[in-house]
């Protein structure tokens, strides 16, 4: 039985940073998602899909954080100027 530790060093850089980018994008089109749903229900699930794609995002960025401290820290900044570019398209 082998190990996360030891799966994740199978991995390349490449195909780390791809996860990471498939990740926000995932939650970029949930967050879209989330905010043309009218429904209550849709609403409630909506919120719970969006939450789980932003958790998966944050555990893959610590992740390639830990991986590769350098990428981690360009994907971050790409992050919050995408959250700066959305709070003030939508604030």
């Amino acid at each position: 039985m082998m190990s996360f530790k030891k799966k994740e060093k199978d991995y390349s850089r490449d195909d780390m940073l791809e996860n990471l980018r498939l990740a926000h994008k995932e939650w970029r089109d949930k967050e879209s998602f989330f905010e043309t749903a009218t429904d209550p229900d849709l609403i409630d699930y909506a919120i719970y899909d969006m939450e789980a794609s932003k958790l998966k995002y944050i555990y893959l960025l610590k992740k390639m954080k830990e991986w590769d401290r350098e990428a981690g820290a360009v994907l971050q900044q790409e992050l919050e100027e995408e959250n700066n570019k959305n709070i003030s398209t939508h604030g």
